[in-house]
């Protein structure tokens, strides 16, 4: 996580100015005043994490946080940011799945489950990815198709997503068959995680190469009970100042948005609702699974600060 970029400024400048403002007597209660404030800026993270998985596991969210629990974690996140509104809160799954919220700007975000990187011309297009190839929009809110630009990175699955690997951590990666004893040997394989192989690839430069889709990353407008919303008065961007509506990018569009699919939000099994991309207005192209802060957690498997 990223995070109190502003007030992290704020206690460095009161550091130097405790040290110029007392060359030859150290000023211990400025002193001790500004590692306090040092102290809750590393300690806020930790705390929530350490409630989300305390959370997690008396099985607050019913479906282990896969889409159907998005709101679940929306609603959960918007409370916790009231308390810590400097944090960026969200979660990534190895399906791809990605949601959280923020404030200052207010907002949620949200990617459905899968791998971005599909051919338009593949023989399963048509019939399991078209919903993703049409829920992408323009600044205006004009329906525009999902699609891959040249140089553009994407996960691509080893064997449908179905062959798995070590997953990278310490433990995962011991040879467990050396262990001697039976009951360390036990505990080291009760140790080892497994993870989905798949690689990330990257669209050619060359204007010849065959269209591909992406997943889209959508931002939606949240209301005062931190779920998305495009009803008129209810966005929570204005903060105290009161409500607001809900805009598209060029801030003159207001957001009505009821596209209908066969989407994992709606439930799975071919359940079709039309609310997966209620309130959202702008999308985009980001998978978590590639980029330095997700690997980086994936092979230590404990938190940490990312740069």
């Amino acid at each position: 996580m990223l995070l109190y970029h502003n007030y992290l400024t704020i206690l460095l400048l009161l550091i130097a100015t405790s040290v110029m403002a007392t060359k030859s007597e150290f000023n211990y209660e400025i002193g001790k005043r500004v590692l306090d404030l040092l102290r809750d800026y590393t300690d806020a993270p930790s705390k929530v994490l350490e409630f989300l998985s305390n959370y997690r596991e008396k099985n607050a969210f019913p479906h282990g946080l896969e889409p159907q629990d998005r709101d679940i974690f929306f609603q959960l996140g918007d409370t916790l940011l009231t308390a810590n509104p400097r944090l960026l809160l969200f979660y990534a799954l190895e399906n791809g799945a990605f949601a959280g919220n923020q404030r200052s700007p207010t907002f949620a975000h949200y990617r459905e489950p899968g791998e971005s990187g599909y051919r338009l011309d593949g023989p399963v297009h048509m019939e399991k990815l078209q919903k993703h190839l049409d829920s992408c929009i323009d600044e205006n809110g004009h329906q525009i198709p999902c699609l891959l630009g040249p140089g553009e990175s994407y996960i691509e699955c080893i064997d449908n997503c179905t062959s798995l690997q070590r997953c990278p951590d310490e433990d995962s990666q011991q040879d467990c068959s050396a262990v001697e004893r039976a009951e360390e040997r036990s505990l080291c394989e009760s140790n080892t995680k497994w993870c989905i192989s798949y690689a990330t690839r990257s669209i050619p430069l060359s204007d010849d190469s065959p269209k591909r889709g992406y997943i889209p990353f959508t931002f939606y407008c949240i209301d005062i009970n931190g779920l998305p919303t495009q009803t008129p008065g209810e966005n929570a961007e204005l903060g105290a100042d009161g409500l607001g509506n809900c805009y598209h990018d060029d801030g003159i569009t207001p957001v009505n948005r009821q596209v209908s699919g066969g989407y994992a939000y709606c439930g799975g099994e071919g359940i079709i609702c039309n609310n997966t991309f209620l309130g959202g207005f702008t999308s985009g192209n980001y998978d978590p699974r590639y980029r330095p802060w997700y690997i980086a957690t994936k092979q230590k498997q404990v938190p940490n600060w990312s740069e």
